[in-house]
């Protein structure tokens, strides 16, 4: 996979250099990303250790530095996103800290000896091993994808719960305080140091007007470059000022493979066992979100590079770096979108430039341990300030904004609950309670939405009849009976979150219904629950003389196939399953005239008692009988096509005639002639040719007249030609009459 999306212009640039110049560049590059990379990766060291108290700085940038060399160039070497660069994160350093916490308070490790130390670290490494492990399990699971299904308010709620929490880690050192002073504690804030606050606020405030404006320069090394010169004025102009502690010795040896070797002494395996499940929850929790928050962050950069990173050879990548990692005593690695996006905007974002940055990283450490052990703690505390406000979720922040702009929606309220519902959690209960929480509470408005959104709309037949034309007599029959058909028309899912509101609403029928009809079109899926309610409404509405229709399934459709496969609706003739709502509405129709005693609703209708002979003498009807022979069609055969002329209309003695248009299967039906119905005047009369399709649905037989043999009828006969000018009218009267009376009904 290439490392840029192609067209890249940087690629392009970059390919043009000699190999010397493009040496130089990737050093530069490289050397320039350590450079912005190096405050974070000092601060986040210090997060995860934190509990270790006044060893934490030095054993946590030990650490630190373990991860981002060893674990950054494994992950730079088999990692597919074009900007595959990795470090420590907030997330995974707190989550860390709080192992750490743990094996801290066990009283069987001597933390003042050296031994103890090198125990402890023996615990971490091997859970960022076994970090590690468990990512090439989900790589081989396939299990990359899931990320794109994680919901964004569990992401927000967690990543907001880590700023504050991050944020509130500082406090103690900002004030001057002991790690793990509590903030509740009135007497120990009494001791806060003003000037302590002061150089962490600076360091802090320096980042933020760097990063606004001046945003392609390193803003946090820059700031803490600010912070340790005012903190070293300080002690050099006021000796007795309280300024806080400093770093201290860095802990040698961490970037050497020699984390777990301490594993045969007897006392640390005995120590890992005693924390066996703390160490194998902390790793599944760190697998999970390590893992989360790097495929999130590769869709970030793929944006920007116009690459696409592979899932699976990300998460291999991953697992195989922390592997690297924690067998040198390293933190948990994942891919760093603050480096990433510092590669990017150099524009010089290859393997080898990420590499060199590593390099010099490692250099860093090797060199400078010295330097860095003189570090203020506070310009540290300072630069994770601005961390901590940049982790916060933009957006939650967005909601926020159109919140005090004046929006009240049901979703942003919602939302707001659940970002604050899985933070609080995380803050209260921890990690792992708080997304559980937060992913059970997004299934639940998930439900409560599907559920919602199921019933589309509701309806009687009276507000929306069939498409089918019946004869007067039968016409008037329906128009007092369609209240007794109800239409249903469903959307989304039906599920086992939504499928007792279909039963409650199939419950709350008029008492004198005859069928009700369920338009599935619209359904996407169905599940197990929603196959058994539809099979069990067919049944209890049978019991009470109401016929249940279900429209858009099909034997062959993919509705049909899930009934089936859940054993429902097993018989293979299916009276009750139609294409479409229209065609189950005139099922419908159909059962009421059946139960009028209307047998046959297409019976044969002689020509003569058809409205367009309506008023003429026997003679009269003679003559238009002659012109108007009559004309056999099979079943699916087509009596016209669209855009064939119009020169004839045509009458229905036997049968049944649709008028139909499009290229879906089966074709969308406009208009069903019943016998004695005229229809195809309308092209006669304005001479434009036919605008769809006239197909047989079973044997019929139709005459037509054409608009020259009316106009001789005319001519020979005026009164004849009038009769059958107003027989037209009075159909077309008729037609309009009966489609402004349904739609007022579905209006009211």
């Amino acid at each position: 996979m290439s490392e840029i999306g192609p067209g890249n212009p940087a690629r392009t640039a970059h390919s043009s250099l000699t190999t010397g110049q493009r040496f130089g560049v990737d050093l530069l590059s490289g050397s320039t990303n350590a450079l912005a990379t190096l405050a974070i990766v000092l601060t986040l060291g210090m997060l995860a250790f934190a509990p270790l108290g006044p060893q934490a700085a030095g054993v946590g940038i030990a650490a630190s530095f373990a991860c981002v060399v060893v674990g950054g160039l494994v992950y730079a070497r088999l990692g597919s996103s074009a900007a595959a660069t990795g470090a420590p994160s907030s997330a995974t350093a707190l989550i860390l800290a709080g192992l750490v916490a743990q094996v801290v308070h066990d009283p069987a490790v001597d933390l003042s000896s050296a031994s103890g130390v090198v125990a402890l670290m023996t615990v971490t490494g091997a859970t960022v091993a076994l970090m590690g492990a468990l990512q090439i399990g989900m790589a081989w699971l396939g299990l990359g994808r899931l990320a794109n299904f994680v919901p964004q308010p569990v992401l927000a709620g967690f990543m907001n719960a880590v700023a504050l929490l991050i944020l509130l880690a500082q406090l103690p050192v900002l004030l001057g305080l002991p790690p793990q002073t509590a903030l509740s504690d009135g007497a120990a804030l009494a001791g806060a140091q003003p000037l302590t606050l002061a150089v962490g606020l600076l360091t802090a405030g320096t980042a933020w007007l760097l990063a606004w404006r001046w945003p392609r320069l390193p803003a946090t090394t820059i700031a803490m470059g600010v912070g340790s010169a005012a903190f070293a004025a300080l002690t050099l102009g006021w000796p007795a000022a309280a300024l806080g502690p400093q770093v201290g010795p860095v802990a040698p040896g961490a970037l050497l493979p020699n984390a777990l070797l301490p594993l045969v002494q007897d006392d640390v395996r005995a120590l890992l066992l005693r924390h066996a499940p703390a160490m194998l929850l902390t790793a599944a929790v760190l697998a999970v979100i390590g893992s989360l928050e790097s495929l999130l962050g590769a869709l970030a950069t793929d944006q920007m590079t116009r690459n696409r990173h592979d899932p699976r050879r990300e998460l291999l990548a991953l697992g195989a770096a922390n592997i690297a990692a924690g067998i040198c005593g390293g933190l948990p690695m994942v891919l760093s979108r603050a480096r990433a996006v510092l590669m990017i905007r150099g524009s010089h974002h290859g393997r080898r430039a990420i590499a060199v940055a590593s390099l010099v990283l490692a250099g860093a450490y090797l060199v400078g341990g010295p330097l860095l052990a003189l570090l203020p703690k506070t310009v540290l505390a300072g630069i994770m300030v601005t961390v901590a406000v940049a982790l916060i979720d933009a957006w939650t922040r967005q909601l926020l904004r159109q919140l005090r702009a004046g929006e009240r929606s049901v979703e942003v309220g919602t939302s707001l609950v659940l970002v604050a519902a899985v933070g609080a959690v995380t803050l209260g209960l921890g990690f792992v309670p708080g997304i559980t929480t937060g992913v059970l509470l997004a299934m639940l408005v998930f439900i409560r939405n599907m559920n919602r959104s199921l019933l589309r709309g509701r309806c009687s037949a009276a507000e929306r009849p069939s498409r089918r034309i019946w004869a007067p007599a039968q016409e008037a029959l329906l128009a007092r009976m369609r209240q007794r058909i109800t239409v249903l028309d469903l959307e989304g899912a039906l599920f086992f979150g939504n499928a007792e509101r279909l039963r409650s609403q199939a419950s709350s029928l008029p008492a004198d219904s005859r069928c009700l009809v369920l338009d599935l079109q619209r359904v996407g899926t169905i599940d197990e629950s929603g196959a058994i309610v539809l099979q069990q409404l067919s049944w209890l509405l049978g019991q009470r003389g109401v016929t249940l229709l279900l429209a858009g399934v099909s034997a062959d459709n993919a509705r049909g196939r899930q009934l089936r496969a859940f054993g429902c609706f097993r018989d293979p003739q299916r009276p009750d399953w139609w294409p479409d709502g229209d065609r189950a509405i005139e099922a419908a129709e159909r059962q009421l005239l059946a139960d009028t005693g209307v047998a046959d609703p297409q019976a044969t209708m002689a020509l003569a008692d058809t409205l367009l002979l309506r008023g003429l003498d026997p003679q009269q009807c003679d003559r238009v009988l002659a012109r108007m022979p009559a004309q056999l069609l099979a079943a699916g055969a087509a009596l016209f096509r669209e855009g064939d002329p119009g020169d004839r209309l045509y009458v229905l003695t036997q049968g049944s005639i649709s008028i139909v248009g499009g290229a879906s299967v089966p074709r969308q039906r406009f208009v069903s002639f019943s016998p004695g119905l005229m229809f195809g005047e309308t092209a006669m009369l304005d001479g434009r040719g036919r605008s769809a399709d006239a197909i047989a649905d079973c044997d019929s037989s139709v005459h037509s007249l054409s608009l020259a043999d009316m106009d001789r009828l005319r001519a020979d006969d005026p009164a004849l030609g009038e009769q059958l000018v107003r027989n037209i009218a009075i159909h077309l009267a008729e037609r309009l009459r009966a489609a402004a009376s349904a739609w007022r009904a579905s209006a009211a």
